[in-house]
């Protein structure tokens, strides 16, 4: 998204309607705004760290990474023409802030919308969703709404290391025994024998610090 980014200070497209469209790359469908958002905003953080300067009032500073871009974006909904409901609609790009079961992790995204500020579409997460129900039927449905969205970029995505039906390596440190490793890792001290029995530890009070163990799902 590089050299979109340099765009992103021009006209928002005018005319015909060219909406948003959020994608899930890897699970969560996908969901496409009404009308072109209102508003854009983006920003770009950099990692620098603090370095003491003797004898000065500010320090040295020194490059660490670089940091995502995150834009933000208003997605307009309107059924009021055929009085129809826009929380399917809401229902779907809140999947995309929540956990897939099958990912172990909220659902990468895909943002696109035509014209020179998506150009190639950005790839990221969804950090935030907020929802406005502006218009409601005669009936109480809401039939119009106003999302204000978060998205990270994102290359890679990862899944946490919590989850206990993910397999994943741990070393062991000083002082650990497979029971605290078990409490630790499955919240149940009691299933130290599936870790001593993945790991062929004949021994579970014999673990020597730095030693590598599987950590088996339960599935």
């Amino acid at each position: 998204m590089g050299e979109s980014i340099k765009s992103m200070g021009g006209k928002l497209p005018q005319g015909t309607v060219t909406p948003v469209r959020v994608i899930g790359i890897d699970g969560g469908g996908s969901v496409s705004a009404m009308l072109n958002p209102k508003e854009l905003a983006y920003s770009k953080s950099v990692g620098w760290a603090e370095q003491a300067g003797k004898g000065r009032d500010y320090p040295d500073l020194q490059f660490t990474a670089g940091k995502s871009i995150t834009i933000s974006l208003e997605l307009m909904f309107d059924r009021y023409e055929t009085d129809g409901d826009v929380r399917p609609d809401m229902d779907k790009l809140l999947n995309f802030a929540l956990v897939d079961e099958s990912l172990h992790r909220p659902p990468k995204v895909k943002v696109e919308w035509a014209g020179p500020i998506f150009s190639g579409g950005f790839e990221g997460v969804v950090e935030s969703v907020k929802v406005r129900y502006t218009m409601f039927t005669p009936a109480g449905v809401p039939c119009r709404a106003v999302a204000t969205v978060g998205f990270k970029q994102a290359a890679g995505v990862g899944v946490s290391g919590n989850s206990p039906d993910v397999a994943k390596m741990r070393v062991v440190k000083r002082g650990e025994t497979l029971q605290a490793i078990a409490e630790l890792e499955y919240r149940d001290a009691k299933e130290w024998r599936r870790i001593a029995d993945a790991n062929k530890v004949d021994d579970p009070l014999a673990l020597e610090p730095g030693t590598k163990l599987l950590i088996p799902p339960i599935l």
